[in-house]
């Protein structure tokens, strides 16, 4: 169980970086305005609840699947056929081709939606919420994670428990920089505003050159298989 915890925190980091920079804009502006921390908190349970229910509706409907789809990988694994190098080929040209609109899209998405004028911790429970619904079909790295913990073969609450750690750690970021204003006050304004330029450019260019580099990686693994310089050990013929 901690083996998988420790896979699931850097997992969840990345996938921070697609909702860190949307959250600072209104985190910002309610740090700022009435009753800030209640709206925070607002805010931060509307991210929680809304991801986790949908992480775990993913996770339990889907873990039959890739149960069988993870047996499949690995036969295919170790008895790898010419067929697969040449879909991993096309798989990784895909990625180079889409993987920049692709993990743009949850940013563009989320742009969208804006805090209403008079913010309650209702009104930011719900603008959170919908944050994260908007964002959770591109939400790769988490498709990830849910392939890890079904592989994991947990008991139902081993699995609860692995989802709410992920989601946790997930929005921790925006957690730890309401702490850090209820400790610090003012003092943190500019290091937020920091932070703020910070993700919104280096977050989402991490993202794709990413998946860029995934593709190159596919692209290169496939060719060096048909000219008989393998990159992976993965049972290639001798």
């Amino acid at each position: 169980m901690l083996e998988l915890l420790s896979v699931l925190v850097p997992i969840a980091l990345i996938d921070s970086l697609s909702i860190t920079p949307l959250g600072l804009v209104p985190l910002i502006s309610i740090l700022a305005g009435p009753r800030r921390y209640a709206t925070a908190l607002g805010l931060l349970s509307g991210l929680f609840f809304s991801y986790l229910g949908m992480a775990l509706a993913f996770l339990f409907g889907l873990s039959t699947l890739l149960n069988q789809i993870n047996a499949w990988l690995s036969h295919r694994w170790h008895n790898p056929e010419p067929a697969d190098f040449g879909v991993e080929i096309i798989i990784g040209l895909v990625l180079l081709v889409f993987g920049w609109p692709i993990a743009a899209k949850r940013k563009e998405k989320g742009d969208k939606k804006s805090l209403p004028e008079k913010v309650t911790p209702g009104s930011a429970f719900s603008f959170g919420f919908l944050l994260t619904v908007v964002g959770f079909p591109g939400a790769v790295p988490y498709f990830a994670a849910a392939d890890r913990i079904a592989q994991a073969n947990l008991a139902v609450s081993g699995m609860v428990l692995s989802v709410t750690f992920y989601v946790t750690i997930f929005i921790a970021p925006l957690a730890l920089l309401v702490i850090l204003h209820r400790v610090l006050g003012a003092r943190l304004d500019g290091f937020m505003q920091g932070m703020q330029n910070f993700f919104a450019t280096t977050g989402p260019r991490i993202m794709k050159v990413g998946m860029i580099l995934l593709g190159l990686f596919m692209v290169a693994d496939g060719v060096a298989y048909f000219l008989g310089s393998p990159l992976l050990p993965i049972g290639y013929p001798g």
